[in-house]
Protein backbone atom coordinates (compact mmCIF):
# COMPACT_ATOMS: atom_id res chain seq x y z
CA UNK A 1 0.00 0.00 0.00
CA UNK A 2 1.41 3.44 -0.95
CA UNK A 3 2.21 5.44 2.17
CA UNK A 4 1.61 8.84 0.63
CA UNK A 5 -1.96 8.56 -0.61
CA UNK A 6 -3.37 5.26 0.60
CA UNK A 7 -6.16 5.43 3.16
CA UNK A 8 -7.92 2.65 5.02
CA UNK A 9 -11.38 4.21 4.77
CA UNK A 10 -12.54 6.87 2.35
CA UNK A 11 -15.80 8.79 2.53
CA UNK A 12 -17.47 9.49 -0.75
CA UNK A 13 -19.63 12.60 -0.25
CA UNK A 14 -22.16 13.16 -3.03
CA UNK A 15 -25.11 15.39 -3.73
CA UNK A 16 -27.98 13.19 -2.70
CA UNK A 17 -30.11 11.90 -5.55
CA UNK A 18 -32.97 9.60 -4.58
CA UNK A 19 -34.84 7.22 -6.85
CA UNK A 20 -38.51 7.44 -6.00
CA UNK A 21 -39.28 4.35 -8.08
CA UNK A 22 -37.57 2.07 -5.53
CA UNK A 23 -39.14 0.73 -2.37
CA UNK A 24 -36.65 2.73 -0.30
CA UNK A 25 -34.73 5.93 -1.04
CA UNK A 26 -31.90 4.70 -3.23
CA UNK A 27 -28.85 6.29 -4.81
CA UNK A 28 -27.52 4.64 -7.95
CA UNK A 29 -24.15 4.84 -9.70
CA UNK A 30 -23.04 3.36 -13.04
CA UNK A 31 -19.69 2.51 -14.61
CA UNK A 32 -18.56 1.50 -18.09
CA UNK A 33 -15.44 -0.63 -18.35
CA UNK A 34 -15.07 0.23 -22.05
CA UNK A 35 -14.48 3.93 -21.32
CA UNK A 36 -10.91 5.21 -21.18
CA UNK A 37 -10.16 6.93 -18.98
CA UNK A 38 -12.75 5.39 -16.65
CA UNK A 39 -15.94 7.20 -15.74
CA UNK A 40 -18.57 6.94 -12.99
CA UNK A 41 -22.12 8.25 -13.44
CA UNK A 42 -24.60 9.19 -10.71
CA UNK A 43 -28.35 8.88 -11.24
CA UNK A 44 -30.35 12.00 -10.40
CA UNK A 45 -33.85 12.24 -8.94
CA UNK A 46 -35.40 12.29 -12.43
CA UNK A 47 -33.58 9.10 -13.44
CA UNK A 48 -30.98 10.82 -15.63
CA UNK A 49 -27.38 9.60 -15.41
CA UNK A 50 -24.90 12.44 -14.98
CA UNK A 51 -21.13 12.13 -15.11
CA UNK A 52 -19.82 12.18 -11.52
CA UNK A 53 -16.15 11.31 -11.85
CA UNK A 54 -13.65 10.96 -14.67
CA UNK A 55 -10.26 9.33 -14.16
CA UNK A 56 -7.03 10.75 -15.51
CA UNK A 57 -5.71 9.30 -18.77
CA UNK A 58 -2.23 8.72 -17.32
CA UNK A 59 -1.27 6.43 -14.45
CA UNK A 60 -1.11 7.93 -10.97
CA UNK A 61 2.36 7.85 -9.41
CA UNK A 62 0.81 6.81 -6.08
CA UNK A 63 -0.55 3.60 -7.65
CA UNK A 64 1.27 3.21 -10.98
CA UNK A 65 0.10 -0.34 -11.62
CA UNK A 66 -3.59 0.52 -11.51
CA UNK A 67 -5.12 0.65 -14.99
CA UNK A 68 -7.07 3.90 -15.43
CA UNK A 69 -10.42 2.30 -16.15
CA UNK A 70 -13.49 1.62 -14.00
CA UNK A 71 -14.89 -1.90 -14.21
CA UNK A 72 -16.47 -2.58 -10.82
CA UNK A 73 -18.02 -0.13 -8.33
CA UNK A 74 -19.40 -0.52 -4.80
CA UNK A 75 -21.05 2.04 -2.51
CA UNK A 76 -21.10 1.43 1.25
CA UNK A 77 -23.68 2.54 3.80
CA UNK A 78 -21.03 4.50 5.72
CA UNK A 79 -20.47 6.80 2.72
CA UNK A 80 -17.38 5.07 1.37
CA UNK A 81 -17.16 4.34 -2.35
CA UNK A 82 -14.83 1.78 -3.91
CA UNK A 83 -13.94 0.85 -7.48
CA UNK A 84 -11.62 -1.33 -9.51
CA UNK A 85 -10.65 -1.56 -13.16
CA UNK A 86 -11.40 -5.28 -13.36
CA UNK A 87 -8.04 -5.68 -15.09
CA UNK A 88 -5.52 -5.57 -12.22
CA UNK A 89 -5.28 -6.17 -8.48
CA UNK A 90 -5.94 -2.63 -7.23
CA UNK A 91 -9.05 -1.60 -5.30
CA UNK A 92 -9.39 2.14 -4.94
CA UNK A 93 -11.65 4.56 -3.11
CA UNK A 94 -12.91 8.06 -3.81
CA UNK A 95 -12.41 10.74 -1.19
CA UNK A 96 -14.73 13.77 -1.31
CA UNK A 97 -16.12 12.50 -4.64
CA UNK A 98 -12.98 13.38 -6.58
CA UNK A 99 -9.71 12.23 -4.96
CA UNK A 100 -8.60 8.70 -5.82
CA UNK A 101 -6.76 6.79 -3.11
CA UNK A 102 -5.50 3.23 -3.02
CA UNK A 103 -7.51 1.12 -0.59
CA UNK A 104 -5.49 -2.05 -1.12
CA UNK A 105 -3.65 -4.18 -3.68
CA UNK A 106 -4.19 -7.90 -4.15
CA UNK A 107 -1.87 -10.34 -5.99
CA UNK A 108 -4.46 -11.38 -8.57
CA UNK A 109 -6.94 -10.01 -11.09
CA UNK A 110 -9.80 -8.42 -9.16
CA UNK A 111 -12.87 -8.69 -11.40
CA UNK A 112 -15.78 -7.34 -9.34
CA UNK A 113 -16.43 -5.83 -5.91
CA UNK A 114 -19.30 -5.48 -3.45
CA UNK A 115 -19.71 -4.07 0.05
CA UNK A 116 -22.41 -6.59 0.91
CA UNK A 117 -24.29 -3.87 2.79
CA UNK A 118 -21.51 -3.83 5.40
CA UNK A 119 -19.45 -0.89 6.62
CA UNK A 120 -15.67 -0.66 6.01
CA UNK A 121 -15.84 -3.97 4.11
CA UNK A 122 -15.10 -4.98 0.52
CA UNK A 123 -15.89 -8.34 -1.03
CA UNK A 124 -14.00 -8.99 -4.27
CA UNK A 125 -13.82 -11.73 -6.88
CA UNK A 126 -10.62 -12.95 -8.50
CA UNK A 127 -10.56 -14.83 -11.82
CA UNK A 128 -7.33 -15.07 -13.84
CA UNK A 129 -7.39 -14.18 -17.53
CA UNK A 130 -6.87 -17.34 -19.64
CA UNK A 131 -3.47 -17.51 -21.33
CA UNK A 132 -2.44 -19.28 -24.56
CA UNK A 133 -5.84 -20.80 -25.23
CA UNK A 134 -6.27 -22.23 -21.73
CA UNK A 135 -9.82 -22.71 -20.41
CA UNK A 136 -11.28 -20.16 -18.02
CA UNK A 137 -9.83 -20.85 -14.58
CA UNK A 138 -11.74 -21.33 -11.35
CA UNK A 139 -12.25 -18.22 -9.24
CA UNK A 140 -12.43 -17.11 -5.63
CA UNK A 141 -14.30 -14.51 -3.60
CA UNK A 142 -12.65 -12.75 -0.69
CA UNK A 143 -13.89 -10.47 2.08
CA UNK A 144 -11.67 -7.74 3.47
CA UNK A 145 -12.46 -5.67 6.54
CA UNK A 146 -10.66 -2.45 5.66
CA UNK A 147 -10.04 -1.67 9.33
CA UNK A 148 -8.53 -5.06 10.11
CA UNK A 149 -6.45 -5.62 7.00
CA UNK A 150 -5.86 -9.03 5.46
CA UNK A 151 -8.54 -10.52 3.16
CA UNK A 152 -10.25 -13.80 4.00
CA UNK A 153 -11.40 -16.27 1.35
CA UNK A 154 -15.16 -16.79 1.63
CA UNK A 155 -15.86 -18.85 -1.50
CA UNK A 156 -14.07 -20.97 -4.07
CA UNK A 157 -15.97 -21.07 -7.36
CA UNK A 158 -15.30 -23.97 -9.73
CA UNK A 159 -16.25 -23.39 -13.35
CA UNK A 160 -17.33 -27.03 -13.63
CA UNK A 161 -19.94 -26.51 -10.90
CA UNK A 162 -21.50 -23.64 -12.87
CA UNK A 163 -21.14 -24.93 -16.40
CA UNK A 164 -18.41 -22.34 -17.08
CA UNK A 165 -18.44 -18.68 -18.14
CA UNK A 166 -18.12 -17.16 -14.67
CA UNK A 167 -15.85 -14.13 -15.03
CA UNK A 168 -16.34 -12.86 -11.48
CA UNK A 169 -19.72 -11.07 -11.56
CA UNK A 170 -21.35 -11.35 -8.13
CA UNK A 171 -23.17 -9.54 -5.36
CA UNK A 172 -23.80 -10.13 -1.65
CA UNK A 173 -27.11 -9.73 0.18
CA UNK A 174 -27.47 -10.45 3.90
CA UNK A 175 -24.25 -12.46 3.79
CA UNK A 176 -25.44 -14.62 0.87
CA UNK A 177 -23.39 -14.58 -2.34
CA UNK A 178 -25.11 -14.52 -5.76
CA UNK A 179 -23.18 -15.22 -8.97
CA UNK A 180 -23.96 -14.40 -12.61
CA UNK A 181 -22.29 -15.97 -15.63
CA UNK A 182 -21.19 -13.86 -18.59
CA UNK A 183 -23.08 -15.03 -21.67
CA UNK A 184 -26.03 -13.92 -23.85
CA UNK A 185 -28.46 -15.35 -21.31
CA UNK A 186 -26.72 -15.23 -17.94
CA UNK A 187 -27.31 -18.00 -15.43
CA UNK A 188 -27.62 -17.04 -11.77
CA UNK A 189 -26.56 -19.01 -8.73
CA UNK A 190 -26.78 -18.66 -4.97
CA UNK A 191 -23.97 -20.09 -2.89
CA UNK A 192 -25.39 -22.36 -0.21
CA UNK A 193 -22.84 -23.96 2.13
CA UNK A 194 -20.24 -23.15 -0.50
CA UNK A 195 -22.10 -24.91 -3.29
CA UNK A 196 -23.79 -23.08 -6.22
CA UNK A 197 -27.56 -23.51 -6.43
CA UNK A 198 -29.34 -22.30 -9.62
CA UNK A 199 -31.78 -19.44 -8.97
CA UNK A 200 -33.91 -17.13 -11.14
CA UNK A 201 -33.79 -19.59 -14.01
CA UNK A 202 -36.20 -17.46 -16.02
CA UNK A 203 -33.63 -14.73 -16.56
CA UNK A 204 -33.21 -13.67 -20.19
CA UNK A 205 -30.64 -10.87 -19.84
CA UNK A 206 -26.90 -10.83 -20.46
CA UNK A 207 -25.70 -9.60 -17.07
CA UNK A 208 -22.47 -7.61 -16.88
CA UNK A 209 -23.01 -6.11 -13.41
CA UNK A 210 -25.11 -7.14 -10.43
CA UNK A 211 -26.09 -5.35 -7.21
CA UNK A 212 -28.42 -6.40 -4.39
CA UNK A 213 -30.83 -4.02 -2.72
CA UNK A 214 -33.49 -4.63 -0.11
CA UNK A 215 -35.87 -7.08 -1.76
CA UNK A 216 -34.61 -6.30 -5.26
CA UNK A 217 -31.65 -6.54 -7.59
CA UNK A 218 -30.12 -3.98 -9.93
CA UNK A 219 -28.65 -5.28 -13.17
CA UNK A 220 -26.30 -3.83 -15.75
CA UNK A 221 -27.26 -5.77 -18.85
CA UNK A 222 -25.83 -6.45 -22.26
CA UNK A 223 -27.35 -3.42 -23.98
CA UNK A 224 -25.64 -1.15 -21.46
CA UNK A 225 -28.82 -0.23 -19.58
CA UNK A 226 -29.65 -0.58 -15.87
CA UNK A 227 -32.68 -2.61 -14.85
CA UNK A 228 -34.37 -3.20 -11.52
CA UNK A 229 -36.00 -6.56 -10.72
CA UNK A 230 -37.19 -8.80 -7.93
CA UNK A 231 -37.51 -12.05 -9.89
CA UNK A 232 -35.45 -11.68 -13.11
CA UNK A 233 -38.55 -12.17 -15.25
CA UNK A 234 -39.91 -8.60 -15.16
CA UNK A 235 -37.66 -5.57 -15.27
CA UNK A 236 -37.98 -1.81 -14.73
CA UNK A 237 -35.51 0.64 -16.34
CA UNK A 238 -33.64 2.68 -13.74
CA UNK A 239 -31.82 5.41 -15.63
CA UNK A 240 -31.40 7.08 -18.99
CA UNK A 241 -28.61 9.11 -20.50
CA UNK A 242 -25.47 8.99 -22.60
CA UNK A 243 -23.83 5.98 -21.01
CA UNK A 244 -23.26 2.30 -21.69
CA UNK A 245 -23.13 0.75 -18.22
CA UNK A 246 -21.19 -2.41 -17.42
CA UNK A 247 -21.70 -2.25 -13.63
CA UNK A 248 -24.06 -0.71 -11.09
CA UNK A 249 -24.05 -0.03 -7.35
CA UNK A 250 -26.61 1.42 -4.97
CA UNK A 251 -26.83 2.94 -1.52
CA UNK A 252 -30.17 2.63 0.25
CA UNK A 253 -31.40 4.69 3.19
Amino acid sequence: MNLHRSLTVASFVLISGMLTTCAAATEVWLADQNEFPGKIWHVTTDGHAELQHRRNPTADRAFPNAIMKVGGIAAARDGSFYFCSGLDGSVLALLDARHEVLSFDFPGQVRDISTGGEDHTVYFSVVPTPQDGEPLADGKIFRRDIWQGAPVEVASVRQSDLGGNWWGTFTVRDGVIFLATTEPRSRLFRLTSGRPEPVFTGNSLAITGLEAGRGQFFVAEGSGQIQQTTDFTSFTPVASGGYHASDVTVREE
